[in-house]
Formats: C-alpha cells, sequence, structure tokens
C-alpha cells in the first residue's frame, strides 16, 4: 500500500496539446514512414532480401558515400545485432552479389563490406524515379527552407532512433 511519502508508480506526465500545424507535420511524417516502408518492401521483396538485409545495404552504401567504408562488426553495432547475425546477413547480401568483401589496405586485419557494382544499377534501376520525384519536390524550396527541412528530419531522426535504443530491436 503507497503511504503519502511513496506515492506509488505515477503515470507519466500528460504532454501539451499540439499546434494544428505540429499535428499535421506528425501526420505527414506518419504517412511518410508508411509510403517509404511500401517501396522498401518492395524493392526487398523483389530482390529476396528481408528487411535487415535492406536496412545493412542502406548501411553499407551510406557508410561508403560517406567515405568510411563499414567493418562487419561496425555494421553489426548499427543494426544493433550480434557479430554472427551481422555475419549472417552480410553472408546473404554477398551471395546474391549486393556486397562484397575487402581487406582494409590500412590495416588487413580488418575487413570492410562494400556496395557492389550490381547493387548500385539495381537500386539506381528501382530508385531512380524517386530521386527524380525528390528533387521536383525539393525544387519547390530554397536553400534556407530546405537547411530548416534537414534540421528538423536531423532532430527527428534522432529522437527516432533514440527511441529505437530504448524499445530494443524486435526479435
Amino acid at each position: 500500500m503507497p503511504t503519502p511519502r511513496d506515492p506509488g508508480p505515477t503515470a507519466p506526465t500528460a504532454r501539451p496539446p499540439r499546434s494544428p500545424q505540429a499535428d499535421a507535420i506528425v501526420t505527414q511524417m506518419q504517412r511518410l514512414t508508411t509510403e517509404s516502408q511500401k517501396v522498401a518492401q518492395a524493392f526487398a521483396s523483389r530482390h529476396g532480401l528481408g528487411h535487415i538485409d535492406l536496412e545493412a545495404l542502406l548501411h553499407v552504401m551510406q557508410a561508403e558515400r560517406d567515405g568510411d567504408p563499414v567493418t562487419a562488426g561496425g555494421l553489426g553495432e548499427l543494426l544493433g545485432v550480434t557479430s554472427g547475425a551481422a555475419t549472417g546477413v552480410i553472408d546473404r547480401l554477398e551471395k546474391v552479389g549486393h556486397v562484397q568483401r575487402s581487406r582494409d589496405a590500412a590495416d588487413r586485419r580488418r575487413v570492410l563490406v562494400r556496395y557492389s557494382d550490381r547493387a548500385r544499377e539495381v537500386a539506381g534501376a528501382f530508385f531512380g524515379p524517386l530521386g527524380v520525384m525528390s528533387d521536383r519536390v525539393m525544387a519547390d524550396f530554397d536553400e534556407a527552407e530546405l537547411a530548416t527541412v534537414r534540421r528538423f528530419l536531423e532532430g527527428m531522426s534522432g529522437a527516432m532512433a533514440e527511441r529505437a535504443r530504448e524499445v530494443g530491436r524486435p526479435a
């Protein structure tokens, strides 16, 4: 029985109501997420990839684009899985020709996972039209507006990543 000094568990603090604009933004983000998942699922399905395989492929592509190819261990950390599970994902992606392993020239002990030319071709053919559509949408915004959108998306992505870490990856 809770005592006056120990009130027991409390309900989470209610958040203040959002503005209509903020509500509309949340609704559009939910819609964007749903539609993005549909496109990603269509790509994964057409190429025999599971969700985690597609996520791994995106991490590999982004790391290489940033000039810092990912290691097998690093990919496991990004995916939130064990090194054994990461190896299984890399094996599957390598088997279908989407990634290739190579030794780091500076440290031969390190194995880098790289995006293959075949993967670039396949992704370009599938996602190229979306890139054109995205460019058309972004053309309606000036650089200052795009900077604001980028800052917003970076903040929201960070918040989503934090929450994903809190709740953990589903089994």
